[in-house]
């Protein structure tokens, strides 16, 4: 195949500096065009990344027809009419998480994609830690045996604690144009990696709130509890109020019958820790697997701070299924879907003060706070 020539829609979300500044490293890739209808931010970036079309009318870049892929960044109410147009135009579609604000949108994302063939990938990036992955690969190995129970904290300081532009903060705190504060945020990440590690979602009980930063629309704070289909139980923690060393952390504990797993993917050190009696007697207890870059690793891991080089391993990952024609060739716009029907019936619950059992019909409106 060609190089893969991308066109990003929306500059809105930190993310799109990651993955452009991923796509100009990664050999087979190319941002060709860049549309944002904040003119000065989107200029800008052009600029930084040696792209030579800009636009403020992204219909205009959908409309490319040297672009093979969409990239979508701006603010979540927005991505369902770019994915739907771009899928439409027969571009496969890269959809920054969460994918939509409520089911509606998702929804018909979702069948955009079915029904134009394109692939539809989700943004879920924690997936690319080294840590997520080498924590899949041992979960799939059987070695906890049943999963009984799961864990998981994901968190920041802040939207601008962490240092993202005050335009993002802005407009992800606003709770028409991002849906939500924590939960939607960073419970996305962590629903996405239990579903990924554990099963799907079956119930869902939630509580939200703001205890820190009082001044936002929205919480700062959530905390859940998930059934599973599968019959295990879980705890979800988010926070936009952490604080903490490096000002965000992302953890995963899974207890099986044979054994426990725990993982830190945001922190001063990171690793995976294995306690499990299947090894020899000699090897029995704790293990922790020395991780570190592959031989085959496409990039100086070195010049990547940890705490986003997990966004270079996903680029560089989607390009390389994309060239030899593996679909999907990341998580699907499904995925997507269902994780953001968790995160959904979870503002429900929170504000109906009760579990909520997921359904296809779950309220696609997120709500209010408790």
């Amino acid at each position: 195949m060609h190089e893969v020539r991308v066109g990003m829609i929306g500059w809105a979300h930190i993310h799109a500096a990651f993955r452009a500044k991923a796509l100009s490293e990664i050999p087979g890739a190319r941002v060709v065009a860049i549309a944002d209808d904040n003119e000065e931010r989107g200029r800008t970036a052009a600029e930084r990344f040696g792209v030579d079309w800009f636009s403020t009318d992204w219909r205009k870049l959908v409309a490319r027809p040297d672009v093979d892929v969409v990239m979508v960044h701006s603010e979540t109410s927005r991505h369902a009419d770019q994915v739907i147009a771009a899928a439409a135009a027969g571009k496969h579609v890269f959809c920054e998480k969460p994918i939509a604000t409520n089911l509606e949108d998702a929804n018909r994302m979702v069948a955009a994609v079915r029904n134009s063939g394109v692939d539809g990938t989700t943004a879920f990036v924690s997936r690319f830690s080294q840590e997520a992955s080498r924590t899949k690969r041992i979960v799939d190995t059987g070695v906890l045996g049943e999963i009984v129970s799961a864990r998981a904290l994901i968190g920041l300081a802040g939207i601008l604690e962490i240092g993202c532009p005050p335009d993002m903060a802005i407009w992800m705190s606003d709770i028409t144009l991002g849906g939500g504060g924590a939960w939607i945020d960073e419970g996305s990440h962590a629903v996405d990696l239990l579903r990924w590690t554990v099963g799907d979602v079956s119930e869902v009980a939630a509580f939200t709130d703001r205890r820190v930063k009082q001044q936002l629309e929205v919480e700062d704070v959530g905390v859940a509890i998930l059934r599973f289909q599968n019959g295990a139980l879980g705890e979800v923690t988010t926070s936009w109020s952490l604080a903490i060393d490096l000002g965000m952390r992302n953890t995963l504990e899974l207890y099986g019958s044979k054994g426990a797993l725990l993982m830190e993917a945001t922190s001063r050190f990171p690793r995976v820790e294995l306690y499990t009696e299947e090894l020899p007697a000699e090897l029995r207890g704790w293990v922790s697997p020395h991780i570190k870059p592959e031989v085959a690793e496409p990039h100086d891991y070195q010049s990547w701070p940890p705490n986003v080089h997990h966004y270079k391993r996903e680029v560089s990952s989607y390009v390389a299924r994309l060239h030899a024609g593996e679909r999907p060739f990341g998580p699907t716009i499904e995925e997507g879907r269902a994780c953001l029907e968790v995160i959904l019936a979870g503002y429900r619950s929170a504000t109906d003060g009760c579990s909520v059992r997921l359904t296809k019909e779950v309220a696609a409106n997120r709500g209010g706070l408790v």
